[in-house]
């Protein structure tokens, strides 16, 4: 199996050092500045009403990630529990969204922050560079990578708390009189804008099988994580709307480069952009390749997708070959030419259709799995074993919506249905294929193949 040369090697610190980098990611310093157009000084409760339905989101993934440990379990849950088909879908579109948008965006967004403080800096270049490096750090084990990613999320976290100090340094509270002026809907707006900012942490429970203890591990990250995140992020939306008046933030760009360049001078602006924008962006990209080849592996070991290329490096234990898919189609993301509003699009869509089929199976698990999930260190019992689920799927629902109305162009919108489609048609023809040589994808589902 192409899995089974993977080591149980993190624990709880890599862990929760993934799950935070991996939500605090570019977008924090992106929709800081949309969502303090539509609510105001009113953003630090946006903030605080954002993480809510995120978190009750991810609770059944904890759930499922403590009972029963597996290596990409974006695909192995639902797959085993729902249908090998929507579970095979759900990641093909979720791989394409991610190769093809999230890593080239982030890539390029990195470049260009750097731009701004580097003059003459080509862009395309440096984000293929920075792929680069993350890449030959990823093909020398997950250890190293979750280390060094261990590494960015402490400078990144220390760069928001500057910027958090340094802005409370300047508070004033008249700058925040009037929180409620603009009413319930610009809030709600806000709120719902600001839940991108929280997702990301459910990548953990693709790295089960890497984990010491991941029955106890998985839903001690979460916890650690979403604290953490929030904390952070209501220090740095009380630092923006507190240290200068509304009027001067909204005129602005980019507020938060404003706030801090006015608080803590230009060394202070350079050290945030760097440890912060730029690390945010960082670390978002080396978790994306810790786990992206997490699922893909489980699926060619299904024999969905030909083994040759699950092959791991004898030395390392690493996906070497789905690695270098990923850099290679990464590469021509960022080569590509398309705008930045579209990966985005694309990125966020492909989180968004991958969180159902799992949310499903977290459904299923009492009922399928029921010595495991009475013996899990994390369960769900009773009304909040269908509350959470029901809550992901209408947060799903919503914002899927928002963002097919945002895309508007017809043609856009195709590109994203023909990922979908493409991974309809694929399954339909291999399943075809395998059953010709005597070999039936639909017995996938009920397979008891879980690690110990």
């Amino acid at each position: 199996m192409a899995v089974s040369g993977l080591k149980r090697v993190l624990g709880l610190p890599e862990v929760a050092f993934i799950a935070i980098g991996f939500t605090i990611g570019g977008g924090i310093f992106v929709f800081t500045g949309i969502v303090l157009k539509i609510v105001g000084n009113a953003l630090p409760l946006a903030f605080a009403i954002a993480v809510v339905p995120v978190l009750i989101s991810m609770l059944p993934l904890a759930m499922l990630g403590s009972a029963i440990p597996a290596t990409g379990a974006n695909y192995k849950y639902p797959s085993r529990m729902v249908s090998p088909g929507l579970a095979f879908v759900g990641i093909w579109v979720y791989i394409l969204a991610s190769f093809f948008g999230q890593i080239p965006l982030y890539a390029i967004s990195c470049a260009r922050y750097i731009g701004t403080l580097v003059s003459g800096v080509p862009v395309e270049l440096t984000a293929v560079a920075i792929l680069t490096v993350f890449f030959v750090v990823n093909l020398f084990g997950v250890k190293p990578a979750a280390w060094a990613q261990g590494l960015m999320v402490v400078v990144l976290i220390g760069a928001l708390i500057f910027y958090s100090v340094t802005g409370a340094a300047a508070f004033n509270p008249e700058n925040l009189k009037g929180m409620f002026d603009k009413g319930a809907g610009p809030l709600l707006l806000g709120v719902a804008l600001l839940t991108f900012t929280y997702l990301g942490s459910n990548a953990i429970i693709e790295l089960g099988d890497e984990i010491n203890d991941p029955g106890k591990v998985i839903p001690r990250a979460f916890f650690i994580c979403f604290p953490v995140v929030a904390a952070i992020y209501i220090l740095v939306a009380l630092a923006t709307v507190g240290a200068a008046p509304m009027e001067t933030l909204l005129c602005s760009t980019d507020p938060m480069s404003e706030v801090c360049g006015a608080c803590a001078g230009g060394t202070g602006r350079l050290f945030f952009i760097l440890g912060g924008a730029v690390l945010a962006l960082l670390t978002t990209l080396n978790a994306l390749f810790i786990v992206g080849t997490k699922s893909l592996l489980v699926v060619i070991d299904d024999r969905i997708l030909p083994g040759w290329l699950g092959g791991l490096n004898r030395r390392f234990g690493t996906p070497h070959i789905l690695l270098s898919v990923i850099y290679v189609c990464s590469v021509l993301g960022v080569l590509s030419g398309l705008p930045l509003e579209t990966f985005a699009s694309y990125a966020a869509l492909g989180g968004m259709i991958i969180f159902v089929p799992v949310l499903i199976a977290s459904l299923r698990l009492p009922r399928l799995y029921p010595e495991r999930y009475a013996r899990s260190p994390f369960k769900l019992r009773g009304f909040l074993l269908w509350f959470c689920p029901v809550v992901g799927f209408l947060m799903v629902a919503f914002f899927s919506a928002v963002i097919i109305a945002d895309l508007k162009s017809p043609v856009k919108v195709g590109l994203f249905g023909a990922f979908i489609l493409s991974g309809i048609v694929y399954y339909i023809i291999r399943k075809r294929l395998l059953l010709r040589a005597g070999v039936d994808l639909s017995l996938i589902k009920g397979r008891s193949d879980w690690s110990d």
